[in-house]
């Protein structure tokens, strides 16, 4: 019995089941095709360089002591020293670098984003990952190959010269060769040039020294044991991997940007499912509450509370296997086109098949289950507690307002607590400051859910007061809102959630845009920044080209690097010239002078971290390179802007402290009587014919650019965001319907004495409006609250902007969004019979 009135029950409304699906759909296709893009993508990867690497035996490199990419290269002499341990087959040095490829319209080939990457070319089969489709290897110093998805592109045959841009400089190449990455045409998008070993060490700036070196092994001899013989053989500072592991490595490097993408989709998978929840709940405690009676009827003829609530959690359990599995096939096909549009736009991401793991399916499936089915064991449980004379009756029996009251406030100020921790305790890391705010956020969701039934009532009577003055179709949308305020808190709950987070988002992008702009604002003098294209390190040429420029005051180069302090902390820097910093930027010396950098091992340090430290002008601190090892340097100057780095060196300091020598940026200053615009003119005539990977901007350019940036990462967020404001619209649709149907018999008696059906659509279309309302408000006020903490939790966040005409924009779209969910529920209730609706029960 139990289980045929669950499914009677579910086929007896389809459109609450389907609308009701939708969020688990969504939320579960989101899950799955998380994990199957990203389980795809790595195994392509996994597969392309296990395929790439699979004739080295072993790797010898430089130990890792700041970071993976400030390894030590290996220098050439020890490579007849890895070639006389026993059981070496062969052993030859790799080149690797930065290596722009120009295309035949003077711009860079490739896509923004993926790296331009230069190699020097080995006969040896076993160790050389590119392997000839068209042409031949590069024999002379002016030859060169490239990838074949590049040449496509950009329409190069055998024989055309080619610019690059490499960091010794540029220069064109004679084009001799087209080549794969493996079995692909491409390496997700990078650009791939590659050139004679001698060529590639002039160029890539790695005379006398190579990146790693590849060691094939004599028959017999296995990888671990070649791998041992040669680690005992090397100095200290190198190390000797299996090629196995080096191969895997370079996988995990790639799937590194994947795993980032996925736990971003999951993220806002997470999102549609928390708001998804609500929907499910307040669509089973409508739906219950309107089978008071059959429900009554059931108990009075002997069925228990528990059979009750298991009818109840049938029916959830049903709604939840059907969304997981359509939001199952959803997610795969999701994950099709995600990988699809990869490919699309340049991405060439490795041909693989779709990976559709045991683990994705279930845990879609669980996922989905357990979401739809929690979301209903409170409404069942309550329906259990209505004692079946009090149900046949529609008697509605009174619960306990005052411990829903206590359990909210005790919710919300919990909520408040753990995100106010996340902030205010001396924790390690943003990591774990963003797990407090997170868990809180969450928490704090629930609580201000529950205490916006408190509120809802007079909210109602004051948004729906201007729509009571348009006549009387608003008065009664007016009154409906307020007429159950429980109904109304929880239609808005999944709106607010929504609001609240495209709310904390944008003060995030707001503080985010006032700081890098008031940093550019306060802080530059240069009047033009010239970075790359794709925003890779470019090569100190680059800066030489601008020195005779007469248009041009005063030109310096940026660099940045990387160090650990005394505590083994990583810490990134800048190198500057000192006696050109003056004129092209102010970081606000607080103490010493940016010009005692000119001396050697000396360091400049933000003031927050020598207050945190005890360093002062004079002070020695302790610090560990890469290339030079511990050391100590004497603090020059101590300063206030963290806009950019928080510690500075000379670049003649940096040209000691690190191998390779690439360049992040370069400032420069109108010359007197130049106006900006035309030095930037002047300046892009210099680096033009050698240099057209790199973009030359005025102040005001670079500050329209970086706001263009934000902007970018904004609408992604709006994008995805979006997702749960469409989830939180449909909860209102379903609320509506399902309000609707309870009231059929009201609506016939209003028809009856003369409110037409306009007058009825504009009634439930107020309505609507007036609980979008609700959420949007209550969402403004804990968006605002979650994006002003988040900003203070982050030390580089120098300001906190809340972008109050957005703020207004979201209510007028939220007004906007209740109207559109009102649509389909006000034509239903307009198209009443009215004598049937009077007579109805």
């Amino acid at each position: 019995m139990i289980v045929r009135s669950a499914i009677r029950n579910l086929l007896a409304s389809p459109l609450r089941l389907l609308l009701t699906s939708l969020a688990i759909v969504l939320g579960v296709g989101f899950v799955v095709g998380a994990f199957v893009l990203g389980d795809t993508i790595n195994r392509a990867f996994d597969d392309v360089f296990d395929t790439a690497n699979r004739g080295v035996a072993v790797e010898v490199r430089g130990v890792e002591t700041v970071s993976a990419a400030d390894r030590q290269p290996v220098p050439a002499t020890l490579v007849p020293v890895i070639r006389g341990v026993e059981g070496v087959r062969t052993a030859e040095g790799t080149v690797f670098g930065t290596a722009q490829i120009i295309g035949a319209d003077g711009e860079p080939a490739g896509l923004q984003g993926p790296p331009a990457l230069g190699f020097g070319w080995s006969d040896d089969p076993d160790l050389n990952p590119l392997r000839i489709t068209e042409g031949a290897p590069p024999r002379a110093h002016g030859d060169v190959v490239i990838d074949r998805t590049t040449a496509e592109a950009e329409d190069f045959a055998i024989g055309d010269r080619v610019r690059i841009v490499t960091s010794s400089g540029s220069a064109t190449y004679r084009l001799v060769g087209i080549v794969a990455f493996g079995a692909e045409n491409n390496l997700a998008g990078a650009t791939l040039a590659a050139f004679t070993r001698a060529t590639a060490q002039r160029t890539l700036d790695s005379a006398g020294r190579f990146s790693t070196v590849g060691v094939t092994a004599d028959p017999g001899v296995g990888d671990a044991e070649l791998a041992r013989r040669i680690d005992a053989a090397l100095p200290a500072g190198y190390e000797a991997i299996t090629g196995e592991t080096a191969a895997q490595e370079a996988s995990d490097q790639f799937k590194a940007f994947v795993d980032i993408f996925r736990n971003f989709l999951l993220a806002f998978a997470v999102v549609a499912l928390f708001v998804g929840a609500f929907i499910i709940f307040n669509a089973f405690t409508i739906t219950v509450a309107q089978r008071t009676r059959q429900i009554g009827l059931l108990r009075a003829i002997g069925a228990s509370g528990s059979q009750v609530v298991r009818s109840v959690l049938l029916e959830a359990l049903v709604t939840g296997l059907v969304a997981s599995a359509i939001g199952i096939a959803f997610g795969i096909a999701f994950a099709y086109i995600l990988r699809a549009g990869f490919n699309a736009i340049g991405a060439s991401l490795p041909a693989t098949s779709l990976q559709v793991a045991p683990r994705s399916v279930v845990a879609g499936l669980v996922v989905g289950l357990v979401v739809t089915v929690t979301s209903a064991i409170l409404p069942a449980w309550r329906t259990s507690r209505v004692p079946p004379m009090a149900a046949l009756r529609d008697t509605r029996v009174a619960d306990a307002p005052r411990a829903r009251m206590v359990v909210s406030i005790v919710l919300a100020v919990a909520g408040v607590g753990l995100v106010m921790a996340g902030l205010l305790l001396p924790l390690d890391g943003l990591a774990q400051r963003f797990t407090f705010i997170g868990a809180g956020a969450v928490i704090l969701f629930l609580g201000v859910a529950m205490l916006t039934r408190y509120v809802a009532h007079p909210m109602a009577r004051v948004i729906g007061a201007p729509m009571a003055r348009t006549g009387l179709a608003g008065r009664l949308g007016q009154e409906n809102a307020m007429r159950n305020p429980a109904r109304t808190a929880q239609t808005a709950a999944a709106l607010t959630i929504g609001v609240a987070l495209v709310t904390g988002v944008t003060v995030i992008a707001a503080s985010l845009s006032a700081t890098f702009l008031g940093t550019i604002d306060r802080s530059v003098r240069a009047d033009l920044l010239i970075l790359s294209s794709n925003q890779q390190p470019f090569s100190p040429a680059a800066a030489g080209e601008l020195g005779d420029v007469p248009e041009l005051a005063g030109v310096t180069a940026w660099r940045d690097g990387e160090f650990k302090d005394a505590s083994g902390s990583v810490q990134g820097l800048g190198a500057v010239d000192p006696a050109a910093l003056d004129d092209v930027y102010d970081p606000d010396v607080r103490d010493g002078a940016m010009a005692d950098l000119a001396a050697p091992a000396t360091i400049a340090v933000q003031q927050d971290y020598a207050r945190d430290e005890g360093l002062r002008v004079g002070s020695t601190m302790r610090v560990l390179f890469a290339r030079t090892g511990w050391s100590r340097m004497r603090v020059a100057a101590i300063f206030e802007d963290s806009g950019f780095d928080r510690f500075y060196i000379s670049l003649a300091e940096y040209e000691r402290r690190f191998a390779t020598q690439q360049d992040t940026i370069i400032l420069a200053r109108a010359a007197p009587g130049v106006s900006p615009d035309a030095a930037a003119d002047a300046a892009a005539a210099a680096l033009g014919p050698a240099f057209p990977n790199l973009d030359v901007r005025t102040r005001a350019e670079y500050r329209a650019w970086v706001s263009g940036q934000i902007d970018t990462f904004l609408r992604l967020f709006y994008v995805l965001l979006a997702m749960a404001v469409v989830i939180a619209v449909v909860g209102i649709v379903l609320t509506l319907a399902l309000s609707v149907y309870e009231r059929t018999r009201e609506i016939g008696l209003l028809r009856a004495v003369g409110l037409s059906r306009r007058a009825v659509r504009a009634m439930i279309r107020w309505e609507a409006v007036i609980v979008s309302l609700i959420g949007a408000l209550v969402g403004l006020v804990v968006g605002v609250f979650l994006g002003v903490v988040s900003v203070s939790a982050i030390p580089e966040f120098t300001a906190v902007a809340i972008p109050w005409p957005s703020m207004i924009v979201f209510l007028v779209v939220a007004a906007a969004f209740g109207v559109v969910a009102a649509i389909l529920p006000a034509r239903r209730a307009a198209r009443l019979d009215v004598l049937d609706a009077v007579q109805g029960e």
